[in-house]
């Protein structure tokens, strides 16, 4: 790989460190307070949809000034966001609009920062790098998912007071956004002089027209709505069926986390003739997960989901990115892909948007012990409708 892949896999990997810690025991601390599934489903709604406002914004940015300070900007909004729940726990259970000044601040951190490491993703590696490099990350990333719980079950075993467990993970959060910024500042890398397509203008465009463009926004509205159950609610799940055990909870983000190493070492095989077999492969795991999740309320459901999960991520994912890398790069040689990447991410924002809706309105609309297993039914059929876009569609870069 070149110094710049090497310096993206690292802060790829640095990130997936803090995101593990983060976003687990960011959602399980606040949802010790709300109680509440619907909450942290708006919660998730809000931080979502500040996305595609906070991509265009560093979309702009990035025309005037290099990748690394948009990243820097998003990490800083993030350090804020820990700050804040730290500051405000106490008001949560008080008044729920305190929960979401906290899905604000994490929209706005997390929409610089995936805006800015996605382009990234798109623009650095070289053609012949694509695979090894989705890989690569998956593999680093899962390396720090090891890690992450790890030195969470550390915490909680040397602190007995659970509340100075959590203090101590946002603290060590905090430190590796600092981190990240750190190296971040080394990263050289800038937009294309040339001027990014408007977002607007491809946001939504008609088979007919660009055949390759509406696959890309298609299957990727189709991935982010079932990709919107694992990002916040599956954490609680599974946390609720480890019978709220912290030091269980993470031992089982471990064993997730070797099965997914295992995952991206096996897509380091795949090739163009194999690209739909491991799409296939991958979509029986990603959909089954969530399923036994929901149906299965117990330990064994949650161990299935992660296994499955750990799976799934991988060998339906690095198919699908691999296939989203050469679909943009189609664009790359006549204008700044900037634009594109942007209004991609916000079919992305707009499918998880869409699948968090779908959980509230099945509670208010049917409520009960069932409205979770039907949105959940619901949004696992989404894969399928990706693989068969991707399969009728997808051309591989010329």
């Amino acid at each position: 790989m070149t110094k710049t892949e090497s310096r993206l896999v690292l802060i790829n990997s640095l990130f997936n460190f803090a995101n593990v810690l983060s976003t687990s025991f960011v959602s399980v601390f606040i949802y010790e307070y709300t109680k509440s599934l619907v909450m942290m489903s708006i919660y998730t709604i809000i931080r979502i949809a500040l996305f595609p406002l906070f991509f265009t914004i560093g979309g702009k940015a990035v025309r005037k000034v290099p990748y690394s300070v948009t990243i820097s900007g998003g990490l800083f909004f993030l350090t804020l966001m820990m700050i804040y729940i730290l500051v405000m726990q106490n008001l949560f259970s008080e008044n729920t609009i305190y929960v979401y000044g906290a899905a604000i601040l994490y929209g706005v951190g997390e929409g610089l920062y995936w805006f800015s490491i996605n382009s990234a993703n798109q623009i650095a590696p070289l053609s012949e790098h694509r695979n090894d490099y989705l890989a690569n990350i998956g593999i680093a990333n899962n390396i720090t998912s090891i890690i992450a719980p790890s030195v969470s079950s550390l915490i909680f075993a040397f602190i007995a007071n659970e509340l100075f467990g959590y203090y101590g993970i946002f603290a060590l959060v905090i430190f590796v956004y600092i981190l990240i910024i750190i190296v971040s500042l080394k990263l050289d890398l800038t937009s294309k002089d040339a001027k990014p397509v408007k977002v607007l203008d491809k946001l939504w465009i008609s088979k007919g027209a660009d055949p390759n463009w509406y696959m890309i926004q298609v299957s990727t509205f189709a991935y982010g709505f079932q990709n919107s159950l694992t990002l916040t609610l599956t954490n609680i799940l599974i946390f609720e069926a480890t019978g709220g055990s912290d030091a269980l909870y993470a031992n089982l983000l471990i064993f997730f986390a070797l099965a997914s190493i295992f995952s991206y070492e096996l897509c380091k095989r795949m090739t163009e003739k194999t690209l739909f077999r491991f799409l296939k492969v991958g979509l029986f795991f990603i959909v089954t997960s969530s399923l036994f999740l929901v149906y299965f309320d117990n330990l064994f459901g949650a161990i299935y989901f992660g296994f499955a999960n750990a799976i799934g991520t991988a060998v339906y994912g690095n198919p699908y990115n691999y296939c989203m890398l050469n679909a943009i790069a189609r664009y790359d040689k006549s204008e700044n892909v900037t634009g594109r990447v942007i209004a991609k991410e916000t079919a992305m924002s707009l499918g998880r948007c869409a699948g968090m809706s779908l959980i509230v309105a099945a509670y208010y609309l049917i409520g009960g012990p069932y409205y979770m297993a039907v949105a959940v039914t619901i949004c696992s059929l989404a894969p399928f409708f990706v693989y068969g876009t991707l399969k009728r569609y997808y051309k591989k870069e010329v």
